[in-house]
């Protein structure tokens, strides 16, 4: 017969764990007493809080009375007294006087000083005609002769139209040739107050081969500025042997002894 092992011997047979999963035997007294506490507690809160409800108060009904004062004692009196009565009591205004507009009047009357009136001294003026190159008299001038050479004198400046040329089209403004061949040709009041196109045919060089005008009319302008145009040097391009470009032509303008027009 085998050989009974105590509840200690299993327990130090038993394998080793790393955690101890066992339950822990604790006694149920505490429990019992939270249990027992908060029933208390609930208990003792139903019987000596009291919720009282209070049924909706309907609100009164808005009403006010109208007072109809009429202009005579009683009403100005009431008037009155309201006023006087009130959080802003009415004060005493000079303006809404009857009397004030005239005291006024009255004020003005007596701090107006009376101007007398303005008289111009008057001065009679010289009697000769030709004036002359003496002193003028204290508080009178005169002026020197006038010189007749003045009027007929030319002016030292005289004032020349010249061509000045706008991009159009096919050329930058900063391809535009920086100086400009003098223009002998006439200008007539039709050429100068207008702008001309014109279409060039340029080679690689930057001669221009080819002159049109874009104006309608004659087909290659007036003659003149065809040939001022066929002598202005452009910018040359190797890489383009022959191109078209548009350009205008006002006149504007310049100094005869100032630099050429660009």
């Amino acid at each position: 017969m085998a050989k009974r092992l105590s509840i200690k011997a299993q327990r130090l047979a038993a394998p080793k764990w790393v955690f101890d999963w066992r339950p822990h035997q604790q006694s149920s007294f505490p429990k019992a007493m939270i249990l027992l506490t908060m029933g208390a507690g609930f208990a003792l809160f139903l019987t000596s809080v009291r919720i009282h409800v209070e049924p909706p108060t309907s609100w009164a009904t808005r009403k006010a009375s109208i007072l109809h004062l009429t202009d005579d004692a009683d009403g100005r009196a009431l008037t009155l007294r309201a006023r006087e009565g009130g959080p802003f009591p009415s004060r005493f205004e000079p303006a809404e006087w009857e009397e004030s507009a005239a005291i006024e009047q009255s004020a003005f009357q007596v701090t107006r000083m009376p101007s007398p009136p303005y008289m111009p001294v008057l001065r009679n003026l010289p009697t000769e005609t030709t004036p002359t190159m003496a002193l003028a008299a204290k508080g009178e001038a005169t002026m020197p002769p006038l010189n007749p050479d003045l009027l007929t004198r030319p002016l030292a400046t005289t004032v020349k139209l010249a061509p000045v040329l706008s991009p159009l089209s096919g050329i930058l403004p900063t391809a535009m040739p920086r100086s400009l061949p003098p223009f002998d040709g006439m200008v007539d009041a039709a050429i100068s107050a207008e702008s001309s196109r014109f279409l060039l045919n340029l080679d690689a060089a930057g001669n221009v081969l080819e002159c049109v005008s874009l104006m309608g009319g004659d087909e290659t302008g007036p003659p003149p500025l065809v040939d001022w145009l066929r002598s202005v040097p452009f910018s040359p391009e190797p890489t383009k042997p022959s191109r078209w470009i548009v350009v205008a032509v006002t006149f504007s303008n310049h100094p005869a002894h100032g630099p050429h027009s660009r």
